[in-house]
Formats: C-alpha cells, sequence, structure tokens
C-alpha cells in the first residue's frame, strides 16, 4: 500500500545525528507531566494495619511489620503449614495479638477508608474496626491469601495482595511502613453526562467504560434527580489507566489534567520543536511513565512520549498526529501494562486500523509494540513504512471533542491515501455505523431524536416532520433502537470513507404534515394520525362525532370537549 501518487514527499537530508539531536530538544521543549494536572485527591492514613490469610502466616507477618499504628489480624481458610515447629514458631510470634475468627463477608475502600464486614453468630454483619483499630475503618490491608478477595486488576491504593509470595514480602512491608500520613493523586478521570451514551429516559445504551476499567472504579447507578442511569467514577479507586477514556465513543469520559485538547496540544508542540530543529520523518512512542525506554536502542527519528498511563491516548489523538505528519504511533506496553489494558488497546488499535486500512493506509501506522521485543519491532515499522515517512505536515485543526476530531483527521488522512470510498463493514459493537429505518413502521414521533446523545439524529425541519442522521457522528449506542415505539430502528455498524456519506446529514423518512381539521394547524404526520385512530377506535371516549377530536390539535381537542360538556353535562357521566 502507498500513499496518493499526488502527494509530494520531502527530500530527506538530516543525518540520524541531527534526528537525535532534533529528538531531545523535543523532549527539552515538552512540559512535564505533573506541570499539567491540577485537582488532587487526598487520603488520610492514621497507619492501622489489617492483615488476612491463614493464622500462621498472618501471625508470622505480623511481627515484621514496622511503623504502624495498630495490627488487626483476621484468620481465613486453612493453615499454609502444618509442620509441628513452624506452628509453634507462628503461634509464638506475636502472643500479645488475637486473631478474629468470624466469617468473612465482605472488604472494600483504599487508603485510609477500609470498610471490613464479618458474620456475627446472630446473623448479623459487624464492622470490628471499631473495636480492634479505634476508628470506624481500616487504614492499611495486607492480603496473605492465595486468591485475594479484593480481585480488581488494580488494587486500590493502600492493599496490598501478596498471597504466600514471600519473594512480595519485604517490599510490602517497607512500602506499608511508610504510608503513614497525608498522601495525594490527581483526579484523573471526569465525566461529561450530556454527552454521556450510557442510558436515557430507562433504556440502555453504551457499557463500553464498564466493561474495561481494570480498577472497578467505574460503576452506573440510579440518579434520585435525573431518575436515569448514569456512569459514576469513584475517583478514590481510579489509577488513571486510561482505558475508560480510550473506549469512550463520544468523549463523555475524559482526562481531567491534561484535558485532550491540552495533551494534543503538548504533542504538536513537541512535534514542532522536532521539525525547528532539523529533525525529518518524525514518529511516536508512546509509553506509561514508569518504563524509561533506552535511548541508544530507538532509531533517531523516533521520540518516546511518557504518559500517566499509557492508555491516556485514543483514536482521536493517535489519528491526528498521523495528520500532523508523524509517520507511525507505537503502543508501548510492557510487564506492568495490567492484561485488560492491553485487550483494550488491542481491540482499539485494530478498529482503528481498519478506519486507516479503508482510507487507504496501512493499519500498521497505529502499532502495539511489546517492550521485550522493542528494537526489532521499531525496525520493522520503519522498514515496512517507508513509504508513507516524510508526508506533508498537515494544519492545525481544533480539538472539538473527541467525534468531530476523528473525523477531521480522517478527511485529512483520505487526501493521502488511494481511498476505496465504499463503506466496510466492522465488528458488532463498534462505535461507528449507521442508523436504519423502516420506513413503513416509523411514524416520526422523534423518540429517537430526543435520546441521541451525539444530536446524529435529528428532525431536521420546523415545516415537515422529516428525521434526518449524520453518520460521522453516529457511536452505535443504540438508545435510538432501544427506545423506538415502534421498533422500527436497527443498527449496522460500518465505516463510511467517504465524506460524503459520513459528514452530510441525510433524510431517513420525510412525511408531509397531517393539518388540524378545525384550525388547519399542522401537528401531526399521517401515519401517526392512523395509528393512534386504529388503537382508540373502541375507547368510549371517541366515538360517533368525537372521533373527529383524533385529527384535532390539543388546542382544538380541548375546546371540542368542553363544547360538549357546555351542551349535555350529563355527558362527562359517560366518560
Amino acid at each position: 500500500m502507498k500513499p496518493n501518487s499526488l502527494i509530494t514527499h520531502q527530500a530527506f537530508t538530516a543525518t540520524p545525528e541531527l534526528n537525535a539531536r532534533a529528538r531531545q530538544q523535543a523532549l527539552n521543549a515538552m512540559p512535564p507531566l505533573m506541570a499539567m494536572q491540577d485537582g488532587v485527591i487526598s487520603y488520610t492514613s492514621r497507619g492501622h494495619l489489617l492483615i488476612l490469610g491463614p493464622e500462621d502466616l498472618i501471625r508470622l507477618v505480623a511481627a515484621q511489620v514496622q511503623g504502624v499504628s495498630s495490627k488487626t489480624l483476621l484468620a481465613m481458610g486453612q493453615v499454609s503449614n502444618q509442620d509441628d515447629a513452624h506452628l509453634e514458631r507462628a503461634m509464638q510470634a506475636v502472643p500479645e495479638l488475637t486473631p478474629l475468627y468470624l466469617p468473612f463477608v465482605s472488604l472494600n475502600g483504599w487508603l485510609g477508608a477500609f470498610q471490613l464486614r464479618l458474620g456475627a453468630p446472630d446473623g448479623q454483619e459487624i464492622n470490628p474496626a471499631e473495636a480492634t483499630a479505634g476508628q470506624p475503618h481500616y487504614d492499611l490491608v495486607l492480603d496473605l491469601n492465595a486468591d485475594p478477595v479484593i480481585t480488581s486488576e488494580l488494587s486500590p491504593p493502600g492493599y496490598f495482595a501478596i498471597g504466600p509470595d514471600a519473594s512480595r514480602l519485604a517490599d510490602a512491608l517497607e512500602e506499608i511502613a511508610g504510608m503513614v500520613g497525608e498522601f495525594e493523586k490527581p483526579q484523573y478521570v471526569q465525566v461529561n453526562h450530556d454527552i454521556c451514551a450510557h442510558a436515557d429516559r430507562g433504556n440502555m445504551g453504551c457499557t463500553r467504560c464498564l466493561d474495561v476499567c481494570p480498577a472497578d472504579a467505574i460503576s452506573s447507578h440510579n440518579n434520585t434527580l435525573s431518575h436515569d442511569f448514569q456512569i459514576s467514577v469513584d475517583t478514590y479507586l481510579c489509577h488513571g489507566a486510561g482505558s475508560c477514556t480510550t473506549v469512550c465513543p463520544t468523549g463523555a469520559l475524559s482526562f481531567a489534567a491534561p484535558k485532550p485538547a491540552t495533551q494534543l496540544d503538548r504533542l504538536r508542540n513537541c512535534l514542532d520543536s522536532y521539525f525547528q530543529a532539523g529533525g525529518e520523518r518524525p514518529a511516536l512512542l508512546i509509553h506509561a511513565e514508569h518504563f524509561s525506554p533506552d535511548m541508544d536502542q530507538l532509531p533517531a527519528q523516533v521520540i518516546p512520549v511518557a504518559l500517566e498511563e499509557v492508555g491516556a491516548l485514543g483514536a482521536d489523538t493517535w489519528l491526528a498526529l498521523l495528520a500532523y505528519g508523524v509517520t507511525y504511533n507505537a503502543i508501548l506496553v510492557d510487564d506492568e501494562t495490567p492484561a485488560t489494558l492491553k485487550k483494550l488497546l488491542q481491540d482499539e488499535i485494530s478498529l482503528t486500523g481498519h478506519l486507516l486500512q479503508a482510507i487507504g493506509h496501512p493499519q500498521s501506522r497505529i502499532s502495539i509494540v511489546s517492550a521485550n521485543a522493542m528494537p526489532d519491532a521499531l525496525s520493522t515499522l520503519n522498514t515496512s513504512l517507508q513509504a508513507w515517512e516524510g508526508l506533508p505536515k498537515g494544519m492545525v485543526f481544533p480539538y472539538e471533542g473527541k467525534r468531530q476530531t476523528i473525523n477531521v483527521a480522517l478527511d485529512r488522512l483520505m487526501e493521502q491515501g488511494d481511498t476505496n470510498e465504499t463503506p466496510v463493514s466492522l465488528p458488532n459493537g463498534s462505535p461507528y455505523g449507521q442508523v436504519l429505518v423502516d420506513d413503513s413502521a416509523c411514524t416520526l414521533c422523534m423518540s429517537c431524536v430526543s435520546v441521541c446523545p451525539t444530536s446524529a439524529l435529528k428532525s431536521a425541519s420546523d415545516v415537515a416532520p422529516v428525521l434526518a442522521f449524520l453518520e460521522g457522528d453516529c457511536v452505535q449506542c443504540g438508545l435510538c433502537e432501544a427506545s423506538c415505539p415502534e421498533r422500527a430502528i436497527s443498527l449496522e455498524a460500518r465505516f463510511a470513507p467517504a465524506a460524503g456519506t459520513r459528514g452530510e446529514m441525510r433524510t431517513l423518512k420525510q412525511e408531509e404534515p397531517f393539518h388540524c381539521i378545525r384550525c388547519a394547524k399542522p401537528f401531526a404526520t399521517k401515519s401517526t394520525i392512523e395509528k393512534i385512530t386504529k388503537k382508540l377506535e373502541a375507547y368510549p371516549y371517541f366515538q360517533g362525532e368525537a372521533a373527529k377530536r383524533l385529527q384535532m390539535c390539543d388546542d382544538c381537542r380541548v375546546r371540542d370537549s368542553y363544547r360538549e360538556l357546555a351542551a349535555d353535562p350529563a355527558a362527562q357521566l359517560r366518560l
């Protein structure tokens, strides 16, 4: 696959040494991540530690713990070693501490706020923290069970699940000893409920974020004010992995700081510094802050970009960077990347690759790279994408939301590729596609329009009933399908490369309006009046001359009803 032959490539003059110097200048120009974070979450730990697991292990480990205010032991399961000498040593380890033996019910919370529930003999549940720690909660938890009681892939701050693995114990004990006092972390993620496609009017839509959070920090709850379900992020549990922001199709979930627009500007400024210093053919290696790539192993034109977590960027930024002159984006995962985040990145990169392929670009322009295979993988990318090096840097366009940014970037990239404008099918559940309407069933009630979170569906005329659709804004959340009373709507996951198909409103259904038989005001469609008339033909209120009220607007219908009651007061008894 090659670029559009009409695109003029730059003539390469920079040596690897010049590219390396330009890369260093670009990195020096980027502000540190911490300087871009403003909101913080505070934790307070007074050092009250809960240790749970087999009794022999919790006793032996409790004797090694230093620097905490109190220790509470909860015996769970069978002892790990039946050797007599081992058991005697365990029983003598902390003679002053008596473990709790009540049945475990639940444990949840975070640093400074862990709530433990145990089963009492009377069948009730109790919280033992007040009696054992002198406060309603525990501050720290050391879990020695082979199967941890908190199963989230990214554990809450203050929770250490090491099981019986002695090699991990020393690090955990050292960290626990230092976790007394006040602690802060950034407030990573925020929710914009106005554009969230999760639910509306009792209908459930998108659940993508709920399915991918490795910290179990995202939940759906019933909002008592709106009487509808909303997405909620527990900021105390959130690690900022970025899974939710990457997978959210509307941008309703985004990083609070740096915001997506700020992050994109930061990366564009980095590239500007690289170009100004004489660098050519830039590629980006996007990695988590905890991983420091060996610069000597990177090709000179590859710029490493550190993020809080590698999932902090998604398709909107990836594509916008390609449109700005980047040869490829390599997304680096390592041994510390949660398995669910790796799977999510693979899926999102594969999906974005389908979009690239549809507009005539190689899917590998956005690739996932393993830290263990990094040098060879980058070398392979450089070789395979040589034809795509040195494309002209695109004009800057503003970040105006996730989907709009994706659409603009795709339009720019489409000009560079040898594009087939035929729509391509995508896997079910993809956040791109079209809405299909059964013309014979649709009554143009516009229920779908009222629930569409992105306004992809619109009532497009003030004169005649018209249902219009903008495919580029559709995220396939399914709210329109679920809310349609006539079951006239279905979804088709696909990608339409042609800007005219994707970026222009098209009419799904149109009818002439039905005019009130009294005042001639348009108030419904003919199909709606026919359906209502058929459904209410046996209803006493609409018999005889009164049946004509179904062909009246609201105002005329009320006036006609009062006129009948005034002429015949006893009529109200027959309603």
